[in-house]
């Protein structure tokens, strides 16, 4: 069996002559022989549709589905691409579901035959991910893992984000050249000491992170501290950010007459996605970009939830917790609401993804 960035298996038992498996790691492929392959994909919990199509994205033939997790494939004559999706056909995969993957011969005469697995892939929140290409090469079948990114690790607000930002936009992660800046703007006046306290600004940039690796077109958040003055934290990495900020904000100083303006953006050309989080529509507030802009500029307020006010500045209404209560807890019990929150803050990207043929 020739491989290609694959790690061999040992056999499971000395002086017994079993087959190899292969492990394929990011986009490693491997080499199985022409033969009848089976499928397997397992999710604990969760039912799984797999299925295939051809180069030309039409079904692929001779397909047989015995079972949710299981899809045998009799014969492959040409480039074939493996998918999963849930069985129900309806939203994505639930929170903290991984696949595990395994394409092998099939045969019931060998107890362990030729196979590749693909290391576990966190699908939460997709509708559908594409697992391998399957061609065939000579005599052999070339079996190759499209799973080519690894997630970014990160705190349990941040990953629900990402997986509500996939569901909406049901992509594991926007196409290169559509991706943007991501910028979030603290107001750190005098009036958002409550905010600080009770952590609401940091669970609203820990979403923002979660966001970001959906969409954002480094893996890193610039975060602006605007009071008397604007203080630019350096940039680390997504899963500490929201705490990072919070160290910041537990020792800034605060300062009166926040601007929204106060960081001159007119001569950006990368798309960029500005959140700006304060406790009031500020009396500057940019609304657009401006003509020609690459800002999108986005308004978070937190403040007692009004469907009224969230319409009439076309921002997202974020509410404080009670005295005493942490946003962050109520939030991951809340999926409805953290996803309304995700939805809010992408409502444009959506909007253009969906207006240029991207989301089916």
């Amino acid at each position: 069996m020739d491989c290609d960035h694959a790690e061999v298996l040992a056999p499971w038992a000395k002086g017994i002559d079993l087959m190899p498996g292969y492990v394929l790691d990011g986009a490693g492929r491997v080499d199985l022989p022409r033969r009848p392959l089976a499928v397997t994909v397992d999710a604990p919990g969760v039912s799984v549709e797999v299925w295939a199509f051809g180069p030309d994205g039409t079904g692929a033939g001779q397909v047989l589905n015995p079972r949710p997790g299981l899809m045998i494939l009799p014969r492959v004559d040409s480039e074939t691409v493996v998918m999963a999706r849930p069985s129900s056909g309806a939203g994505g995969f639930p929170q903290g579901t991984v696949l595990h993957v395994t394409i092998g011969v099939d045969s019931e005469r060998d107890p362990d035959p030729e196979r590749a697995e693909l290391t576990p892939i966190d699908v939460s929140g997709l509708h559908g991910v594409e697992l391998a290409t399957i061609a065939p090469v000579g005599d052999r079948l070339e079996v190759t893992a499209r799973k080519t990114a690894v997630d970014v690790p990160l705190s349990d607000l941040a990953a629900r984000a990402r997986s509500a930002a996939r569901g909406l936009l049901r992509v594991d992660r926007l196409p290169e050249m559509r991706r943007l800046l991501v910028e979030v703007d603290i107001d750190t006046t005098i009036s958002m000491l409550p905010r600080i306290e009770d952590r609401s600004i940091r669970a609203v940039v820990d979403i923002v992170a979660g966001i970001a690796t959906v969409v954002g077109a480094r893996d890193s958040v610039q975060v602006n501290l605007i009071g008397g003055a604007v203080t630019t934290p350096p940039s680390g990495e997504l899963r500490d950010l929201a705490d990072r900020v919070q160290a910041e904000l537990d020792v800034a100083g605060l300062g009166v007459g926040f601007r929204s303006a106060a960081i001159d953006r007119s001569s950006r050309v990368v798309e960029t996605l500005v959140v700006t989080v304060t406790d009031a529509v500020p009396a500057d507030r940019v609304r657009d970009g401006g003509a020609g802009s690459a800002v999108r500029p986005h308004l978070v307020l937190l403040a007692p939830r009004s469907a009224g006010a969230a319409a009439e500045v076309g921002a997202t209404v974020v509410a404080p917790p009670e005295a005493g209560g942490d946003l962050v807890p109520a939030l991951l019990a809340d999926a409805d609401e953290l996803s309304r929150v995700v939805e809010s803050l992408l409502a444009e990207v959506a909007a253009l993804q969906d207006s240029e043929g991207v989301l089916r």
